[in-house]
């Protein structure tokens, strides 16, 4: 899921809206410090912001190396700026012009943006206007210079309807909820994965990890995995499952050995008789004849219909 390596200046910018879903049984924000973590070894410069965490407890855990390359936007302490004194971010500049203007100050390179979380904001704004400005984010960033390769959201799945958690996932290219299970750090965590590829085609797959001192990623397995089409397996080098179309039919298509006989046996429309052959090669002066080549199954009568006593 998360990659180390640094990535190919060399490639086509292009961005990726990640969401990490989790919910009370299995909290997200450990895989969220390791996503962060990740992002600071590929070289990336890194815009935080924080709307359930203070700055200080966001950063606990995370080595220096990695918080030297984090811009906090901290929205915790005043997120309503009704004092007018405080410097951090307020639901008041949750536009995109705005936050691109914000963000755009501070940054250099590629930069990954990071929401915790994008729950506290739905709750609080209008849903349709916080997906306008995860729409239109990235290009007003560009327009002011910034180069953003990842929004990163974590939304907590237990706090929202099914409904809004699907417009979020149609918006995101890569959707991690996590399961319930071992969360103790170093232990195995199960997530399951929607990856939208090229096409809007949909990849789902099973995946175990564990979160590593210093939030470290490792990836353990995969899962047996479901929902994959035909073009993915080749992709991944695994043979296709071949699949029988005639399981299933009420009706047998197959042919035994004494129906190819009977079949062939059966003389074919279009076939002339040697008779018929030798006529149509034949140049004669005389009258036309018509052949009549009855079929095995006519039925014929001495009598004729016409002199018949009706």
């Amino acid at each position: 899921m998360l990659k180390t390596e640094p990535r190919d200046s060399t490639q086509k910018t292009r961005l990726h809206f990640f969401l990490l879903a989790d919910s009370v049984a299995c909290e997200g924000r450990s895989l969220l410090k390791s996503f962060i973590t990740a992002a600071a070894q590929r070289a990336e410069s890194i815009h935080v912001l924080s709307f359930e965490l203070p700055e200080l407890e966001f950063k606990v855990g995370l080595s220096t190396e990695v918080t030297s390359r984090i811009s906090f936007q901290d929205a915790f302490p005043e997120p309503l700026g009704w004092s007018g004194r405080g410097s951090g971010l307020t639901l008041g500049e949750l536009s995109a012009s705005e936050l691109a203007s914000r963000l755009a100050t501070t940054s250099w390179g590629s930069t990954t943006l990071v929401l915790d979380s994008l729950s506290w904001l739905l709750l609080r704004l209008p849903f349709p206007s916080v997906c306008q400005v995860l729409a239109q984010l990235p290009r007003r960033a560009n327009a002011a210079g910034l180069k953003i390769v990842w929004i990163v959201a974590l939304v907590h799945r237990d706090l929202h309807l099914s409904a809004q958690l699907d417009v979020l996932k149609a918006l995101a290219r890569l959707v991690i909820a996590l399961q319930p299970g071992q969360g103790e750090e170093g232990r195995p965590q199960t997530t399951v994965v929607l990856h939208r590829k090229r096409g809007n085609r949909l990849l789902q797959k099973t995946e175990l990890f564990s979160i590593l001192p210093r939030f470290g990623f490792k990836f353990l397995s995969e899962l047996p995995p479901k929902g994959i089409s035909r073009e993915d397996e080749a992709e991944g080098g695994r043979e296709p499952i071949a699949v029988d179309p005639t399981a299933r039919l009420t009706f047998n298509v197959h042919l035994t050995e004494a129906d190819h006989q009977a079949r062939e046996s059966v003389p074919l429309p279009y076939h002339f008789s040697e008779e018929k052959k030798s006529s149509l090669l034949q140049t004669s002066t005389e009258e036309g004849k018509i052949y009549c080549e009855p079929d095995a199954t006519d039925d014929f009568h001495d009598e004729d219909p016409d002199d018949l006593d009706v």
